[in-house]
């Protein structure tokens, strides 16, 4: 099972990197007036992260990652390629993504990496524009329960 979340960790973080790269801010669409955003709060500190998203696999990967090494965050939500307004249970299963909601949070590089088993994605709206929610999830770490609480997002749609 570590040998699976250092690999989907590392996949993530690739597709984090290729992202961060290679996508374009909404900042300079000239008709977009809202940013892509991911917020939440871990150990009672709230974070902010600008956020990209990627659709492969069957799937929506909502992004944010900040900071180097001992610095480093990095949360993403699994989302169905054509997720519903609703609430929806996060699940834990590699080999469903593409037709459930998942989590993972990375905090100080692979060894302090989880991936969520319990917690909510709910969608508050999916148009031709945006797909926003809310979330809160938790996982174990080194038998230590992780929490990831008051979560929002909202993404453009390409």
């Amino acid at each position: 099972m570590k040998i699976l979340k250092k690999v989907m960790f590392l996949a993530v973080a690739v597709f984090a990197l290729a992202l961060s790269s290679s996508c374009s801010s909404n900042d300079s669409d000239e008709n977009q007036t809202e940013t892509d955003y991911i917020k939440f709060k871990y150990k009672g500190t709230a974070y902010t992260f600008d956020s990209g998203y990627q659709s492969s696999g069957g799937s929506i990967q909502v992004v944010g990652m900040e900071g180097l090494d001992n610095t480093y965050k990095q949360i993403v939500l699994w989302l169905p390629s054509n997720p519903t307004v609703g609430s929806h249970t996060v699940v834990n299963d590699i080999s469903t993504i593409g037709e459930t909601y998942q989590a993972t949070f990375a905090f100080q590089g692979v060894s302090n990496s989880f991936n969520a088993t319990s917690g909510t994605i709910k969608i508050t709206a999916n148009n031709s524009e945006r797909i926003e929610g809310t979330f809160s999830f938790s996982g174990t770490l080194d038998g230590q329960t992780v929490e990831v609480t008051d979560g929002k997002f909202s993404i453009a749609q390409f």
